[in-house]
């Protein structure tokens, strides 16, 4: 783990030129003083942050960093770390106190060394976590100086910046170029006193649908949903969740990174099983027994995020998925949550159900010559079209490019 006090390194303190001529703005120099900053670099450094980490998160972490909480990365940790990925989490401290913490890997993409989010491809949301401090966006700046200084990164690729995320206004600075755009929609549910309010907004044609469509699936026989939070039941559901995601997926043709590399599933077993414990559960809705609609949702500071949703496909016509929907906006409500978030990216169905939706951006930045070709020819032209060609391969060869992708974790866009 490097150390290093600012106080006493005035040169990084002052605007540099990267390699590939990105200027750094300096903050005032009176700002930003007497913090510690250090550069955690491997899996035992990361464990020891776990008090001071969750401390740090009571206090200044948002609904909205759900995914920065320490025990969400600790299963990531467990799952998606390997030779290629080595821990670059920039932390702060003021007297001994945690106030910071960037959680980052350093990839190694085309033999590059290029800076990531940790959470990488089960988070959604990418950010920084800082306390309530009057210095707060100059310590972020010299955090960043600090990275730059030792982490010998050729680029920086922050994928799904929200766009009131703690460090979007530090990107936009300097100079990160944004190359993908999604919308996460939400719902929120804090400015409805119930359930009932907040359906009186649908039209009456829509609701008399749900009604039809509800009386159908009741036809088939008795509907019964489960909520479970761990244990074997919660991993059993979440792994029928993973086989209901997947086959769906294939059956319209469809490519997803996260889905075509088997370790999610494993991922989501571990976070489901009750050790550590990062406010993700399983609602299970089954008809006469069998399970026909999954959703994995995660539970911070008043927010709710539906991550995964998946129905088994001959319950298709029967609107199934909105149906367990609406039940589970309806615990919501009776459980306080002030934001229902659907996550990116936009899709009509969750528009029906949104107040709104929010940018979230994929930000990169060459730190290096090396970064800067690699910046400018595959993610910003190779991959965008690779992404674009997908969209028109036949079904049958985009689940062939999945299989493969399940054997060998090597494809990325």
């Amino acid at each position: 783990m490097a150390t290093l006090t600012f106080d006493t390194a005035a040169s990084l303190a002052h605007g540099r030129h990267t390699p590939a001529g990105a200027v750094i703005a300096a903050p005032a120099d009176e700002a930003a003083s007497g913090i510690d900053f250090a550069l955690v670099t491997t899996r035992e450094g990361f464990d020891e942050l776990e008090g001071d980490w969750n401390d740090l998160f009571a206090r200044a972490g948002r609904g909205d960093q759900m995914f920065q909480q320490f025990n969400w990365l600790w299963h990531w940790a467990n799952h998606y770390t390997d030779s290629r990925t080595e821990f670059a989490i920039v932390t702060g401290r003021r007297d001994g106190r945690l106030v910071l913490v960037w959680p980052l890997v350093v990839e190694r993409p085309a033999r590059l060394r290029q800076l990531a989010w940790m959470g990488d491809p089960v988070s959604q949301y990418g950010d920084a976590i800082i306390d309530r401090l009057a210095d707060a966006d100059a310590v972020l700046a010299k955090s960043w100086q600090y990275l730059l200084a030792h982490a010998r990164a050729d680029l920086a690729r922050l994928t799904k910046v929200r766009a009131d995320a703690v460090v979007s206004p530090l990107l936009g600075s300097l100079g990160f170029k944004v190359v993908a755009t999604e919308e996460a929609p939400f719902a929120l549910l804090s400015q409805c006193k119930s359930y009932e309010d907040f359906d009186a907004r649908f039209s009456p044609k829509l609701r008399k649908n749900r009604r039809r469509q509800l009386r159908r699936l009741e036809e088939r026989g008795p509907i019964e949903i489960k909520v479970l939070s761990d244990g074997p039941a919660a991993t059993d559901a979440t792994r029928l969740a993973m086989t209901l995601k997947r086959g769906w997926l294939n059956t319209k043709g469809l490519v997803s990174r996260a889905f075509a590399d088997t370790r999610v599933d494993d991922f989501f077993a571990g976070v489901t099983s009750g050790n550590r414990p990062a406010g993700v559960g399983v609602s299970l809705l089954t008809s006469a027994g069998e399970g026909a609609d999954a959703n994995i949702a995660i539970t911070c500071k008043g927010r709710r995020a539906i991550h995964i949703l998946a129905y088994a496909l001959k319950f298709e016509k029967v609107g199934v998925g909105n149906h367990h929907l609406e039940i589970n906006l309806q615990r919501a409500f009776a459980d306080g949550i002030e934001v229902y978030d659907f996550l990116a990216p936009r899709h009509e169905y969750k528009m029906e159900w949104a107040d709104g939706a929010i940018a979230v951006n994929d930000h990169a930045l060459a730190l290096t010559l090396r970064g800067r070709a690699y910046a400018d020819v595959y993610i910003s032209i190779v991959r965008e079209a690779a992404k674009a060609g997908l969209k028109k391969m036949p079904r049958s060869l985009t689940r062939l490019i999945a299989g493969v992708h399940r054997s060998t974790h090597s494809i990325a866009w």
